[in-house]
């Protein structure tokens, strides 16, 4: 990796956490160069604009956050095990690491939806990908024959995504796992009901 881009790693790196803490508008380009030890300049070299570093560091932060993901649910062997390497990456957004902040994807739909539209487009992007990882798990689940054929894969996945974001947001709020351990476990309870051995 040349030089420069290992400076624009550097940015995106140091930024998106920044923004996942602080928020894309309470973030100034000077706390920005404070993170990075670089000039404006330094910065404005790899990024248009403030909102151009915005994008690509929200699409840094939910790139590796995907890869996080995929790397847990590929070594599950079934449905139910890859619902629960699913839920326990969900789970590490509690804590202030990997993600410090939490959750980019539900931090930006929260600031964004009202002023930053293509920020908010980017949150979308993004849910959306969530959203098919599920769809994905549980359709695999329905064709290896594990799953009942009936099963509703969409509406299962808007359940899943709805209510774990929603808990996750809980656990942080009070510091408590009680909220995501409870819900990942009732959506794993009535997913069980879908299966075939059952």
């Amino acid at each position: 990796m040349r030089k420069g881009e290992l400076t624009k790693k550097k940015i995106l790196e140091r930024s998106s956490a920044l923004f996942n803490i602080k928020g894309y508008s309470g973030s100034s380009i000077s706390d920005i160069m404070q993170e990075t030890g670089l000039g404006k300049g330094g910065i404005y070299r790899h990024f248009k604009s403030k909102d151009d570093l915005a994008i690509q560091a929200f699409q840094y932060a939910t790139s590796q956050l995907a890869e996080r993901y995929v790397e847990e649910i590929k070594n599950a062997s079934n449905t139910i095990d890859k619902l629960k390497a699913f839920i326990s990456v969900l789970k590490t957004l509690v804590h202030k690491e990997p993600f410090p902040g939490g959750c980019p994807i539900m931090n930006v739909m929260l600031e964004a939806d009202d002023y930053h539209p293509l920020l908010a487009e980017q949150a979308r992007i993004a849910m959306n990908q969530l959203l098919g990882m599920i769809e994905w798990i549980i359709t695999n689940g329905v064709e290896q024959g594990e799953l009942k054929p009936d099963t509703k894969v969409k509406q299962i996945a808007i359940v899943w995504i709805s209510t774990l974001e929603g808990a996750l947001a809980l656990s942080r709020l009070y510091q408590d796992m009680i909220y995501i351990d409870t819900v990942s476990s009732q959506l794993l309870f009535e997913i069980k009901k879908q299966l075939t051995a059952n």
